[in-house]
């Protein structure tokens, strides 16, 4: 579902989405006349949740919450409500695909991998009760050794993530191709 687009640097919200219930609520609480809460707060969602966006990569919400009102210059006092955590939910629903899902599953997996290479001084200094330690030097070094295939995997997870997306984009306009029996068997 394609609702939001980055666009020479803006977001572009499309006339659509403001039509939809939990995009309406943000839209329609904003009392301004200009509306820049709610398109804050739409600039907010996209950057939370977007698969595409360039903090997907801080897999600790608070962290991301924080950084990403910060950046749009929300207020500080401002925090995620209801109408916000339903407009994520439904727009994290109706954009996530299998692949995407999976994507975002791998990243968490290498905050993880990056999280127990940052702990190497504890691993190493941890040990038995025979007095050997129990992370060996060998094993982080080999951990070291997968790093880079772990990164270039991720990098062609990511633009297959976003292939797929510009694909569901195109159908989701309209634009379809048929399959070879759909338009009829012409025999000249």
């Amino acid at each position: 579902m394609k609702l939001f687009e980055m666009r020479d640097f803006n977001l572009q919200v499309t006339e659509e989405t403001w039509g939809l219930l939990p995009f309406k609520a943000i839209l329609k609480r904003d009392k301004s006349r200009t509306k820049d809460t709610a398109f804050k707060e739409m600039l907010f969602i996209y950057y939370y949740s977007d698969i595409r966006s360039d903090y997907i990569y801080i897999v600790n919400n608070k962290d991301r919450e924080r950084e990403i009102k910060k950046d749009i210059g929300l207020p500080t006092d401002w925090t995620m409500d209801k109408v916000i955590q339903d407009a994520i939910a439904y727009y994290e629903h109706m954009s996530i695909s299998p692949i995407a899902k999976l994507y975002k599953s791998s990243l968490k997996a290498a905050d993880d991998i990056s999280r127990y290479l940052e702990m190497t001084d504890v691993l190493l200094s941890e040990r038995t009760a025979n007095g050997s330690t129990v992370t060996t030097l060998a094993t982080i070094t080999g951990s070291l050794k997968s790093v880079p295939i772990i990164m270039r995997d991720l990098k062609a997870a990511y633009k297959e993530v976003v292939k797929e997306q510009i694909e569901l984009e195109g159908r989701a306009k309209g634009s379809r191709t048929l399959n070879p029996f759909e338009d009829g068997l012409s025999f000249e």
